[in-house]
C-alpha cells in the first residue's frame, strides 16, 4: 500500500504540474506549492515504508502466490489502460478534438482504480476511482475549455493526493514487531 501512495504522489503531482503549467493567470507560489506536497507526501511515504520493513518477514506460500497473482493482474490492468489511452488519443487527435485528451485520460485513470481496488484489496480505491471520475464529469460543466482543463488536472491531483493522505493515516500503525 505504501509503494501505491508514492505511485499516487508522483502521478498526483504530474497531473497538478501539468495543469499548472497550462495556466496563464497562475499565481507565482503554486508549482513551488504542488512541489513542496508532492515532496512531504513521498517523504512519508518513504519513513512509513522504512517503518515496514522493520516487520519481521514470515515466508508464508500462499501471500507470496496471492501477490504474484496481483502483480499480473496489474499488468494486465496497466496494460489495457495504456492501450485505451493511446486509441483515445490518437482517435480524438485525429479528429481535430485534442483538447479531450486529457479528459479521456483523467476518466481511464479514475476507471482503472476499480478492478485495482479489488486486485489489492484496497478499498479506498472505489473511492479514489469514484471520485476521479465523477470529479472530472463534474468539470465538464465549466463552459470556458482552458478553466476546465485546469480542473480536471488538480481534481484529479487532489484526488490522489488525498487518497495518498488516507492511505498514510490507514498504515499508521505499522509497527514493528516487539521481541
Amino acid at each position: 500500500m505504501i509503494a501505491g501512495a508514492a505511485i499516487l504522489t508522483v502521478f498526483g503531482a504530474w497531473w497538478c504540474i501539468a495543469a499548472l503549467a497550462n495556466w496563464t493567470e497562475r499565481p507565482g507560489w503554486s508549482i513551488p506549492a504542488a512541489s513542496v506536497t508532492t515532496i512531504v507526501l513521498l517523504v512519508l511515504c518513504v519513513l512509513r515504508l522504512v517503518a515496514t520493513r522493520k516487520i519481521p518477514s514470515i515466508d508464508d506460500p500462499v501471500a507470496a502466490a496471492k501477490g504474484k497473482r496481483a502483480g499480473k493482474l496489474f499488468g494486465i490492468i496497466f496494460g489495457l489502460e495504456a492501450g485505451l489511452i493511446a486509441l483515445c488519443s490518437i482517435l480524438l487527435s485525429s479528429r481535430g478534438l485534442g483538447l479531450w485528451i486529457p479528459i479521456a485520460v483523467a476518466i481511464i485513470v479514475g476507471v482503472h482504480f476499480l478492478p485495482l481496488a479489488h486486485v489489492f484489496d484496497v478499498g479506498l480505491y472505489y473511492w479514489t476511482g469514484a471520485l476521479s471520475v465523477l470529479g472530472v464529469l463534474g468539470c465538464l460543466l465549466i463552459r470556458d475549455v482552458n478553466t476546465r482543463l485546469l480542473w480536471v488536472g488538480l481534481v484529479m491531483a487532489g484526488v490522489l493526493w488525498l487518497s495518498v493522505a488516507v492511505l498514510l493515516l490507514q498504515t499508521r500503525h505499522t509497527q514493528p514487531a516487539r521481541v
